[in-house]
């Protein structure tokens, strides 16, 4: 991943698979929720993660901060080996490392007020204690909105953005360096969705904090990130900056993820192609060759039997495609186009207008 300043995290090859259980006819396997993944994530800037429900977003930004152990690979930061650490070295490295998750309702402890929630990791790292620690919270509270007089209130007698900006304010509490965003806004109603956006960025940029921004809808990460890194079935499919992959999507499923969101120019509009047939295949039986070719309109033989590595085709964006060049010429092959529905089964669900909502699951 290109760029002139050494990454404050740096991923390579990560990997978790699960054991999936022995089901209705004894079958047992790996989930592959993340399947040997490169990343990096600069000081300072926001990395977009995207994709459908069950490509394993969730789960590498959780492997990332160490909340689950992978199977294989490395995760540094800040040049340290974060899979090395143990017990007080952990802790302490994750003062720099925080999550803002999706639900906020489920994130906070229904039994705690609002001062012991955004307060606690002050605590915790034994940063503020007293009336210090209530100055403090209150002065948190106020970075995202909220009037001092929430910190005698519970979670329920908030609003589902309130929460969320009470969620924030607990991440950025003890002022780390790297944040992931865990779909923040998918569960929040639309009105309300631009307005935390526009909070994230107003404190990353206050702050200088780099964001792992992970979602499933393109138009907002294509506006609001430095990079963007595409996610698919365990892997990353197409990686660059914002703006280029705004522009001119290589991947067939990239250009797909782009036909399921409203475009928003005119330029966008008439780049927009037929969402996709078919469903995400299940992490347990990843399809041979390149893992895409059972949804792809173009794929080929080639693309049925040969894993196509994701590879620089111009400089900082990277593609796993076999037919990249093809299609950044503007001449992406179409006899393939019969064929995918059919392996699809028929065209039936698929990504259409308006991404699922949900990425909770077990590889989300």
């Amino acid at each position: 991943m290109s760029g002139s300043s050494p990454p404050l995290v740096e991923v390579r090859r990560l990997a978790k698979h699960f054991p999936a259980g022995g089901g209705l006819f004894g079958r047992s396997g790996l989930v592959r929720a993340v399947d040997g993944v490169d990343l990096d994530v600069r000081s300072g800037e926001i990395v977009g993660l995207v994709g459908e429900s069950g490509s394993g977003k969730t789960t590498l930004g959780r492997l990332v901060l160490r909340l689950i152990e992978p199977t294989s690979g490395s995760v540094h930061f800040d040049g340290v080996d974060v899979l090395s650490l143990r017990g007080g070295e952990l802790r302490r490295l994750r003062r720099r490392m925080q999550l803002v998750f999706q639900d906020a309702s489920s994130a906070l402890n229904p039994r705690m007020k609002v001062r012991t929630l955004v307060g606690e990791p002050l605590v915790i790292h034994k940063i503020s204690r007293g009336s210090a620690l209530r100055a403090k919270v209150a002065e948190l509270l106020s970075e995202v909105g909220l009037d001092e007089s929430a910190m005698e209130r519970y979670p329920h007698e908030f609003s589902g953005g309130q929460r969320q900006r009470i969620g924030i304010a607990r991440a950025l509490a003890v002022r780390p360096d790297f944040v992931v965003c865990d779909e923040p806004v998918s569960a929040l109603d639309v009105s309300v969705q631009a307005q935390i956006v526009n909070l994230l960025v107003e404190l990353q940029r206050r702050h200088g904090i780099a964001y792992l921004f992970i979602a499933h809808d393109l138009s907002v990460v294509g506006h609001l990130c430095d990079r963007v890194a595409v996610m698919y079935l365990g892997r990353i499919v197409e990686h660059g900056s914002a703006e280029s992959v705004r522009r001119e999507p290589l991947h067939p499923y990239t250009r797909a993820l782009f036909a399921a969101t409203l475009p928003a120019s005119p330029d966008e509009a008439r780049r927009v192609h037929a969402p996709l047939p078919g469903e995400i295949p299940s992490p347990v039986a990843v399809p041979s060759g390149c893992r895409f070719h059972t949804r792809c309109p173009f794929a080929a033989e080639r693309c049925r039997v040969e894993d196509p590595p994701l590879r620089e085709v111009s400089p900082g964006r990277l593609v796993a495609c076999h037919l990249a060049e093809e299609i950044a010429a503007g001449r992406p092959p179409s006899a393939g186009a019969e064929g995918a529905v059919e392996r699809s089964g028929g065209g039936r669900g698929g990504v259409s207008r308006g991404m699922p909502e949900d990425d909770r699951g077990t590889t989300g």
